[in-house]
């Protein structure tokens, strides 16, 4: 037990030669290994619209949606129902899950805690982030104003209090008390300090050092740490000196090393909480380094402790999914009326997430704090719906909150799918018309959306018929022959002419039926039943939200821009049509209009520029 004192000692050069910080840090090991720490955790969360999630005492719960989701309200709740809930809005109910008893907690405190006097024998337990009177010992057994005792086993770390949280500590009695201050850890710990220095050198590239001279406070330092010489600690006069010279004060730094090490320290650093909760650590950072917090929260937090996470960033998420994919928990919240809406990702679908680079890297996570998500073929298809769709002509007034992503081509949309769909993501999907050409390919991302494959299938099956019966595909001895045709139209003393490469371009483009479709569209279809099979496939994809270019393809919507294709067509039509007015796009602002008002978001929009409907019959 550490005794009491009248007066904080400082910490003091002539202190540390009388027993040494890792003689300190070795006694306060002993004695938390002696003593039976206490704990209170969640077992079950109930949220507004009945979900549950059982919860393991070790695992990070993020969670992810649109603004004004109820994702910080979580935390507060969750926070509050540690001792007794109050106007609880997102959470329901809890089922908590404690360890310990009174008289457990009673012994900890009195070893790990600085007795603070006041009239006599009555004292409050202090310590890191609480201060406890000895009489409410008692609430954690009757489970009553379970509110006071709560900052010793949960800590939140909240957006507000991010720039000022590492602020110079204040003085430490270092045999008559524990810290009061996660600064005060660092200086009694220098493995911790390196530890914590190096993840800080590899976001800014810079150590972070605890003044250990510091005297009535201590600051931490940044910049290049001095090397120690023969015979030199750290209270020498010349590694001061020498700290002073070459390194500045954090707490005179920018707001992103600032948030930094205040989320650092008070998630890795502290070893009491049994709970923590952590509002938007990526706020202040640029995205490089939320990805690299993210992953320092998941691999060097402390263990046997429940984090609740609420983040807006897809690279805080990246990091965790890096470092600690087998105890992430992924729940999504977004609201609906009074009700919030929880959907969690499936354990395999997380781990599925955290092995596949190309998702990864797509963006398709950042999805899940939208209202909706738009997937397409390319990123130059992305760039010409975007364009469209927050055009006033398509969503008037409204500011669409849609993110779009792609596939990289076709194969890869059915799991992107998938994936938003295991999260309760509304999401579209743009693609070309050639997907019917394809039946696994067009099946699976059909499913992932949501469709039943028997409702198109026999519609389908006649569509295909009808296209290839048209004519053959062509074999490969004659697609040479035409090539070899249209190179001796060529001199092959000058430059090779446009022209050429544009009629080579299109013999490629000419293998099948379907090549000839895709160019055209539905007015390239055979003529008879094949149309009305199109368009019975089209509206049932349409209603899981899967649309089907009418045009073919995304340069069909403005076929006078010729000898152009991806991202030089979409430049050319960006930079010279009017897209709110141009009547060549008019069928693109038709088309993306249907997928505007598909999506829930567009139900309260407001009175739109009209649009004559499309003819389809």
């Amino acid at each position: 037990m550490f005794p009491l004192v009248d007066n904080n000692l400082t910490l003091s050069r002539a202190v540390v030669q009388e027993m040494s910080v890792e003689e300190v840090a070795e006694i306060t090991a002993e004695k938390t290994a002696e003593l039976r720490k206490p704990s209170i955790t969640f077992s079950k969360v109930v949220f507004s619209d009945e979900t549950a999630v059982d919860l393991q005492d070790d695992e990070i719960v993020v969670f992810v949606g649109p603004n004004n989701a109820g994702k910080s309200a979580a935390l507060r709740e969750l926070y509050d129902a540690m001792g007794n809930p109050t106007n609880s809005r997102v959470v329901k109910s809890v089922e908590k899950r404690q360890k310990g008893n009174s008289s457990e907690f009673v012994a900890y405190l009195d070893a790990h805690s600085q007795k603070v006097y006041s009239n006599g024998s009555q004292f409050n337990y202090v310590g890191l982030g609480y201060s406890i009177h000895f009489t409410h010992t008692q609430f954690f057994d009757n489970n009553t104003n379970g509110h006071i005792i709560t900052p010793f086993f949960g800590a939140m770390v909240m957006t507000e209090g991010r720039l000022t949280g590492s602020n110079p500590a204040g003085p430490l009695a270092i045999h008559q008390s524990p810290p009061d201050n996660a600064i005060h850890l660092l200086l009694l710990d220098p493995k911790l300090a390196s530890e914590v220095s190096d993840l800080f050198k590899r976001a800014f590239g810079k150590d972070l050092i605890v003044l250990r001279a510091g005297g009535s406070s201590f600051p931490l330092y940044v910049g290049t740490k001095p090397e120690l010489r023969l015979g030199q600690d750290e209270l020498s006069k010349e590694f001061v000196e020498a700290l002073l010279k070459q390194a500045v004060p954090l707490h005179e730094q920018g707001d992103g090393m600032r948030s930094f090490v205040t989320v650092m320290m008070n998630i890795l650093v502290s070893d009491h909480h049994s709970a923590q909760f952590l509002d938007e650590p990526e706020a202040f950072l640029h995205p490089p380094q939320a990805r690299l917090l993210g992953e320092f929260i998941g691999k060097h937090r402390r263990s046997n402790s429940q984090l609740f996470v609420s983040t807006h960033s897809a690279e805080i998420l990246y990091g965790l999914l890096a470092s600690a994919q087998k105890r992430t928990r992924i729940v999504r919240i977004q609201r609906s009326g009074n009700i919030n809406k929880v959907k969690e990702l499936s354990s395999e679908r997380t781990e599925s997430l955290s092995r596949d680079t190309l998702i990864r890297y797509s963006g398709l996570l950042g999805g899940i704090f939208h209202k909706h998500v738009l997937i397409a073929e390319a990123d130059s298809d992305c760039m010409f719906y975007s364009a469209i769709l927050n055009s006033k002509a398509v969503s008037g007034d409204k500011e669409p909150d849609v993110l779009f992503v792609h596939g990289s081509g076709k194969h890869r949309l059915a799991k992107m799918a998938e994936t938003l769909k295991d999260l309760d993501v509304p999401l579209s999907v743009i693609i070309d018309i050639d997907i019917l050409n394809d039946e696994q390919t067009f099946r699976r991302l059909f499913e992932a959306v949501g469709g039943v494959w028997t409702r198109i299938s026999s519609p389908w099956a006649s569509l295909k018929k009808a296209i290839e019966e048209v004519r053959p595909v062509l074999n490969a001895t004659q697609i040479s022959a035409m090539i070899t045709a249209a190179l001796e139209e060529v001199d092959g003393n000058k430059a090779f002419p446009k022209a050429a490469e544009i009629k080579i371009k299109n013999i490629l483009k000419s293998k099948s039926a379907w090549d000839d479709v895709k160019r055209a569209g539905r007015k390239g279809l055979p003529p008879g039943g094949a149309t009305k099979h199109f368009d019975s496939i089209v509206a049932a994809c349409a209603s899981t939200g899967l649309w089907i270019v009418p045009e073919g393809e995304l340069e069909g919507f403005c076929r006078s821009i010729e000898a152009s294709h991806g991202p030089s067509f979409v430049e050319a039509v960006l930079l010279q049509r009017d897209i709110e007015q141009d009547e060549e796009l008019s069928e693109a602002r038709q088309f993306v209009r249907r997928v505007w008002e598909s999506m829930p978001e567009a139900q309260s929009t407001p009175t739109l520029v009209p649009i004559a409907e499309v003819d389809v019959a």
